[in-house]
């Protein structure tokens, strides 16, 4: 940065351009990197090539006012500030629209307040019993009704399915059988369609249920994992990665990768373990730090490393099923999982929550924020950590 300032104040004093020793990036370069190690990408070259034509004949003072804004510009390398909430499972009984209206209320209105982007919600957005495909269509209209207020103001809202989006359970046996609710895919695309839709660049047979997106320097990608029970699409998964490289990827999904301390290992990816292990390992390879998901309601935060040869770098589960769904108890963690080590970082119960994404520069910052009081939500665990350009 140094060394760009000096290029600057050089070519103010004596209008030489450009400097002999600014040298470029190569083409292939990160396109994040605006400028590192003294050296301009091609892109930026080309910019402040254009930039400085256009000012040769302003004012000394203006020229430096200009360059402040472009210094401003450059200084990180990363230029955006990006805000984005993850929520999920509010489901609750039929009698309420399926879903607690109260906090998924308070959630949306949290969005605004946080001034997000973004509402990810990891699954489990209503509680269709018995597996009735009217009663389904219209309890997942009315949430997402209850989001108009975020559409409204052009915030991007992008739910995946829960397994109470794909199944339905009758509440008084004790077992929990599932029953199927008929024409379950075709509803939520029914109800998740024109101005609701969402991307439509999932793989084949899965559009509208797992999709991506990229903003700037993040790549957000949301997983299905009911069209194939407990697992993902692999190909395509890795296909999207390959083709978005970023500094910032954040994936979510309804079930955590890891048992989280309630559901068992054969109700999570855990119950397909070479299959969630390719995820995982993908997922690394490709610089995520952290996944998101819900299904037990409760917040754990969950650090993973390898447990055998290179650890490699922490990846941090963040499951947060608290948008309003009846709490649960945790526990210890499953012991099956002998290829990861596995440590609780923070660990909530009963209260509901939701999680905050802040993007600054080259930094995340992931918060958890609990309800206080009616409305009030303040941070209780937070992680950080910083980006490095792929």
């Amino acid at each position: 940065m140094i060394s760009f300032v000096a290029h600057l104040l050089e070519f103010l004093q004596d209008r030489r351009y450009p400097p002999k020793q600014m040298s470029r990036v190569p083409l292939n370069s990160s396109p994040v990197s605006c400028y590192c190690n003294g050296r301009l990408s091609s892109s930026h070259q080309r910019f402040i090539e254009s930039f400085f034509s256009s000012v040769r004949r302003a004012t000394r003072r203006g020229l430096a006012i200009l360059a402040v804004l472009l210094i401003g510009f450059c200084s990180t390398g990363y230029s955006e500030t990006l805000r984005i909430v993850v929520a999920g499972d509010d489901r609750a009984d039929n009698d309420h629209n399926g879903f607690n209206k109260v906090i998924t209320q308070e959630i949306s209105d949290a969005v605004l307040k946080e001034k997000a982007e973004m509402l990810l919600w990891t699954g489990d957005l209503v509680n269709a019993l018995k597996g009735d495909s009217t009663t389904f269509e219209s309890e997942l209209t009315a949430w997402r009704d209850a989001m108009k207020s975020l559409y409204d103001h052009g915030v991007l809202v992008l739910p995946v399915r829960g397994n109470h989006e794909f199944v339905g359970y009758n509440p008084k046996d004790s077992n929990h059988p599932e029953i199927e609710t008929p024409h379950a895919e075709d509803i939520w695309n029914k109800v998740f369609s024109g101005r609701y839709a969402l991307p439509t660049n999932g793989p084949d047979g899965e559009k509208n249920l797992s999709f991506y997106c990229v903003r700037n320097s993040v790549l957000i990608i949301g997983l299905d994992q009911y069209r194939n029970r407990h697992s993902v699409n692999q190909p395509w998964l890795d296909q999207v990665l390959k083709d978005n490289k970023r500094p910032f990827i954040f994936v979510y999904g309804h079930e955590p990768a890891f048992m989280a301390g309630n559901h068992k290992d054969e109700d999570v990816l855990a119950a397909e373990p070479s299959k969630r292990n390719v995820m995982w390992e993908s997922l690394i390879g490709a610089g995520a730090r952290v996944y998101f998901c819900g299904h037990d309601h409760f917040y754990d935060h969950m650090k993973i490393v390898r447990a055998n040869g290179d650890p490699g770098p922490e990846m941090h589960q963040f499951t947060a099923g608290t948008a309003g769904a009846p709490f649960y108890k945790g526990g210890p963690y499953s012991t099956a999982d002998q290829d990861w080590t596995r440590s609780q970082v923070a660990h909530i119960e009963e209260k509901p929550g939701y999680i905050l994404i802040e993007i600054e520069g080259n930094k995340a910052t992931i918060t958890f924020k609990e309800q206080v009081s009616a409305g009030v939500y303040n941070a209780k665990d937070s992680y950080s950590y910083t980006a490095i350009a792929p």
